[in-house]
């Protein structure tokens, strides 16, 4: 009975542990954003826990999604940061981005994009970032903005997503 009761112990541990091992207990993403004036645009590199991404495309979608190098993953993670985050001149406004790539780094990723921007940048700008925030309640995502010598940073979460930032 004994020898039973440790090798269920055993199992059970060797279960939870590699689930332990992958969670963690807060929900942050940050994101550096610059503005490059010979492109006319902004620079974003966002980076994100993986699988927290994995879940948001796989609830969006309505089925299981792995991250990989694909296209179809690609295209799907460019669809999800269209709707989820952008910066622009005018409230409301949703410029098209480009998605440029993606890295893997540990349990994280980075997601690179660009956002047209047209000429310099006015004094004030639209910001709107709720990346992961239907999966998570506390969820906070951080923006470091520069424009020139100007830095702004800009923190969102749940209930307030949408800022009008000036520089």
């Amino acid at each position: 009975m004994n020898i039973r009761k440790a090798l269920y112990f055993a199992l059970l541990v060797g279960f939870l542990l590699p689930v332990q091992a992958w969670a963690h207990d807060f929900h942050t993403s940050i994101t550096d954003a610059r503005y490059n004036p010979k492109t006319q645009s902004y620079e974003l590199s966002i980076r994100l826990f993986a699988d927290d991404l994995e879940d948001a495309l796989s609830k969006r979608h309505k089925t299981s999604i792995r991250l990989d190098k694909s296209e179809r993953v690609n295209k799907l993670i460019a669809e999800y940061l269209q709707a989820h985050f952008t910066i622009s001149a005018g409230k409301g406004a949703r410029p098209t981005q480009k998605f440029v790539g993606a890295q893997e780094e540990a349990d994280a990723i980075w997601l690179y994009i660009e956002i047209p921007a047209g000429k310099a940048p006015g004094q004030n700008l639209f910001v709107q970032n709720d990346l992961l925030m239907e999966l998570f309640d506390d969820q906070t995502n951080i923006l470091n903005l520069q424009v020139g010598a100007r830095k702004k940073s800009v923190l969102s979460r749940v209930g307030d997503t949408q800022h009008e930032v000036s520089l």
